[in-house]
């Protein structure tokens, strides 16, 4: 051992604080991440499926989790089973407060005797893991640790100043591998984001021009299941995942949600990538990965897909089943669903197109992904070496490698308008629509009007007919249908057999949406204004309106009168001046209203 450096146990120079019982009854939608042990991710806190509690929840502040935390799963699968061992360890690498659940550790260093980021290195070593092994107690499929077994397992501990050189020098690889895995994330959603503007908003290239069919597919498209696109996958054996190791020649893709599970070197389990590459569907987890590696094939649910129609090249068929929704089927071989699924199937001419962007794009991410996996061999090599002492950093400055990410530039896309309408119909539904009162069409076009007024004055589409303001764009244009296709809304018959919309699964995308082109402040507005008006009222206040701009326009005085007027000019509008809504004293009423909620030009 070097001079300085000497044996101690985990205990004389840290604790292990472990997590709260929180309680599922009080799980909420939204709030603060709670951070369970299926959330420890490949040495990372992974959020993506995570529960959350109220943000006014109170707990402890030895409960909470910050940024640079180290973590320890203390009950887990035996560590033959890596991705889900008990002892595997994660750091939070989130800037924001997370809650810590029961069975998961948090390692608290004692900073006069330890680096915390020293700490997390040897946690991360096969030294540490297999010692885990040796202590953990319970069944090879839920073997547990305390926090108190932990802190008997022993560490070679340098002096703070060489831990802190030791720690700098591998968070240079770790920093390196975090940029690579933000650029990846960034490729992703451009793929997918290219993927909406063609194939969900029908923005696709030649758009302007074509022409679509009453069902809104352009010329040349159609609709089919997705069982009649697949081609036949040539067999080969299946890696059990006991028989997943962690270093191997060939890759090892199952329906985890790992990229990689783990290796193998069975030569006959290997499936040749030949430029086209492979969809990868998990049975059980819906997860889908794209393989454009040579790899072997997971056991228990790993599906092969390949597809068989030149108008759904590899690529686009990966991102069109991403958008394929197999929630609703919970815990199931979601696979038989998968096949039974209707998706659109473009022209030849606009498949080849978007094939070219989609190779282009996960090529990059793969080159990436074999980037992170050299980076990952080097640190690890390096590793043992540090913490054994076999390399003198004495001469290095304690200085941290700093990482460079260098950004990917996203096309800056403007959603069109029809999208953007689409939009704001899902989300007037969320609002104003109801399982026992759907929103209906004629209810939706005055809410639409009146917010629009409010909140960007752009009515130029909304015409005098008989119904007051009305925008037939948005059944005859595309934004319902675009509601309806993206699963924003869905047509549903009220209680009363009123027919009308309610809100679908996406309708979270549609709110996220929202607030990219409006603010949220504005649909509040509305709601707490007109939630309760009836549909003869929201035609008296938009009519109304409506003619007030005009009259503003041509400086002429806001009367009861002038409004009649106008309406009377109109040939659609003349006869709801036989309506009892539309008396002298209710347009009186609602030019004083709509002047106190609404601007107007003089």
């Amino acid at each position: 051992m070097r001079e300085g450096w000497k044996e101690v146990k985990l205990g004389e120079v840290c604790n292990v604080i472990n997590g709260f019982a929180f309680k599922s009854k009080d799980f909420v939608k939204e709030g603060i991440p709670l951070v369970k042990i299926k959330e420890l991710k490949d040495k990372r806190i992974n959020l993506d499926h995570c529960d959350y509690l109220p943000a006014n929840f109170a707990v402890n502040e030895k409960f909470k989790v910050h940024k640079g935390d180290v973590l320890i799963a203390l009950t887990g699968s035996h560590i033959t089973l890596p991705s889900s061992a008990v002892g595997r360890v994660s750091k939070s690498l989130i800037d924001k407060t997370l809650f810590l659940n029961q069975r998961v550790g948090k390692f608290v260093a004692y900073q006069d005797k330890c680096d915390l980021n020293f700490l997390y290195f040897f946690l991360t070593s096969e030294d540490f893991f297999n010692n885990v092994g040796l202590l953990a107690k319970g069944a090879a499929n839920q073997a547990n640790i305390s926090g108190e077994d932990v802190k008997t397992i022993s560490i070679n501990l340098p002096p703070l100043s060489t831990q802190r050189k030791i720690a700098n020098i591998l968070s240079g690889y770790d920093d390196l591998i975090e940029n690579n895995q933000k650029r990846i994330k960034i490729l992703e959603e451009m793929a997918q984001q290219t993927y909406e503007e063609w194939f969900v908003r029908m923005r696709f290239p030649g758009y302007e021009t074509a022409v679509f069919d009453e069902d809104g597919l352009p010329e040349g498209w159609e609709k089919d299941l997705v069982g009649n696109q697949l081609g036949k996958v040539k067999s080969t054996n299946k890696i059990k995942s006991s028989d997943i190791e962690k270093n191997g020649s060939i890759p090892v893709v199952d329906q985890s949600r790992d990229f990689i599970a783990g290796y193998t070197d069975d030569e006959s389990a290997i499936i040749k990538y030949e430029d086209t590459p492979f969809i990868v569907f998990g049975d059980h987890t819906r997860i889908l990965k794209l393989v454009n590696f040579d790899f072997a094939r997971g056991a228990d649910g790993t599906q092969i897909i390949i597809s068989n129609n030149e108008c759904l090249p590899q690529h686009l068929l990966y991102l069109t089943l991403i958008n394929v929704d197999l929630s609703n089927y919970h815990y199931a071989r979601h696979y038989k669903y998968l096949k039974d699924s209707e998706i659109v199937i473009p022209s030849k001419n606009v498949a080849n197109k978007f094939e070219l962007l989609g190779k282009k794009n996960f090529d990059a991410i793969q080159t990436l992904r074999m980037q992170n996996q050299h980076l990952r061999e080097a640190r690890d090599i390096l590793l043992p070496r540090l913490m054994m002492g076999m390399i003198d950093v004495k001469s290095l400055e304690a200085k941290p490698i700093i990482a460079k990410l260098i950004p990917l530039e996203q096309p800056k896309k403007e959603a069109s308008k029809e999208f953007k309408e689409a939009v704001l119909i899902a989300c007037l539904t969320g609002k104003f629509g109801s399982e026992k009162y759907p929103l209906g069409r004629k209810r939706y076009t005055k809410l639409s009007y009146l917010f629009h007024r409010y909140s960007d004055n752009k009515i130029q589409d909304y015409l005098r007919k008989a119904a007051g303001p009305y925008n037939p764009k948005t059944k005859y244009g595309g934004p319902e249908k675009i509601a309806l296709n993206s699963k924003y809304i869905k047509d549903w018959k009220g209680e009363k057999g009123t027919t009308g919309f309610v809100v679908a699964e996406k309708i979270d995308d549609a709110k996220k949406y929202f607030s990219n082109y409006w603010q949220i402040a504005d649909l509040d507005w509305l709601t707490s204004e007109f939630k309760f008006k009836s549909n003869d009222e929201l035609e008296l206040l938009a009519t109304v309106d409506n003619s007030l701009v005009e009259l503003s326009k041509k400086n002429l005085e806001f009367t009861s009168a002038n409004v009649l007027d106008i309406i009377k000019s109109e040939k659609e509008w003349e006869a709801k001046l036989e309506r009892t809504i539309f008396s002298d004293a209710n347009v009186e009423r609602a030019i004083g209203f709509l002047r106190g909620v609404l601007e107007y030009e003089k």
